[in-house]
């Protein structure tokens, strides 16, 4: 089952970190699309920098099969073709590199 969550507008980093921490608590067997916007800087945002290292230490940890960001979502990537496959929702983002975005998979 494919989730989407978004947490670009209206969080705080931490009140962003602490919804996506929760759904990842009571997801069992999914897959998450998070929208967590790029970031006014032009280098990232505070939320979408806390959550990829939240996400990428939860997927070191074993707590998260895959952690996929959103531009290197595409087919050069195995792990993001084997989602795709497995996800037909997800075949939008195929066509798009989105900086904005992970998905993760639970």
């Amino acid at each position: 089952m494919l989730k989407e969550i978004n947490v670009e507008n209206g969080f705080s980093s931490q009140e962003a970190l602490d919804y996506v921490k929760q759904v990842l608590l009571y997801s069992k067997k999914d897959c998450i699309y998070i929208i967590h916007g790029y970031g006014s800087s032009g280098k990232g945002g505070i939320i979408r920098q806390k959550l990829r290292s939240y996400l990428n230490a939860q997927l070191k940890n074993g707590k998260v099969k895959s952690v996929i960001n959103g531009e290197d979502f595409n087919v050069f990537n195995l792990k993001a073709l084997e989602l795709k496959n497995k996800y037909k929702e997800l075949e939008q983002l195929f066509r798009v590199c989105n900086h904005g975005v992970t998905i993760v998979e639970v």
